[in-house]
């Protein structure tokens, strides 16, 4: 029967989780036409039924990111959601390398699935707080900043400033705000008023959070 509104397929090599994710998915409007254990299995059933979406949980078959690549390089790719469990830095980066939409622990519930499945639709890109200070000193300023610039503006916020956007990209590295002060050759009471600007313009309360905002509006590879 044909499928009307967006349509995802769920991986995972547990059915309980496979369950978890349909019923999640529903609570946002989106059906799963395909529910599979194996990676490879998940891409065929995206290129066949054209589905938007695919969610990778665990499976044997294929690593997450090879399985998100060949997702990607379908003829009509997916938004592709990652749920991850101990996962390492280096899976961690191998996953963003091959431009997965969002990156989010296998124990998220379903309230905070749905808001990333709602962000991800909106063209955001989503990684958990909790993951963020797995990627420290792997973001960066990303190739679509000036697309991030742009959704700061349509927000109703000013876009960043150059100085701004160097703060930023020292913050990603993990860098103190004397280790930041000293790489720009900046005071740190600078820094400090860098930082109050950005989280304005971010609207968010920290550090952590500015991160996420800014991978999000891909400020951020």
């Amino acid at each position: 029967m044909e499928q009307s509104g967006p349509t995802a397929v769920a991986v995972d090599e547990w059915p309980l989780v496979r369950l978890g994710i349909i019923q999640a998915l529903r609570r946002v409007g989106v059906s799963v036409v395909a529910e599979v254990g194996q990676g490879q299995d998940g891409v065929r059933a995206v290129e066949s039924s054209g589905a938007g979406y695919i969610l990778l949980g665990s499976h044997r078959d294929l690593s997450l990111a090879e399985t998100a690549r060949r997702a990607k390089a379908l003829a009509s790719p997916p938004k592709v959601l990652v749920l991850v469990d101990h996962i390492g830095r280096d899976d961690l980066v191998a996953l963003r390398a091959v431009g997965i939409d969002a990156l989010l622990p296998r124990s998220v519930g379903a309230v905070e699935l749905g808001a990333a499945v709602r962000k991800v639709a909106q063209g955001e890109r989503v990684v958990a707080p909790a993951l963020l200070s797995l990627l420290v000193g792997v973001l960066g300023p990303a190739a679509g900043t000036q697309d991030g610039q742009r959704g700061l503006a349509s927000a109703g916020a000013d876009p960043l400033t150059r100085k701004e956007l160097e703060v930023l990209a020292r913050l990603a590295e993990g860098r103190s705000n004397r280790e930041i002060a000293d790489a720009l050759y900046v005071t740190q009471a600078t820094v400090k008023s860098h930082l109050a600007h950005i989280y304005m313009k971010l609207g968010v309360p920290g550090r952590q959070a500015a991160m996420a905002r800014a991978v999000a509006l891909g400020l951020l590879g």
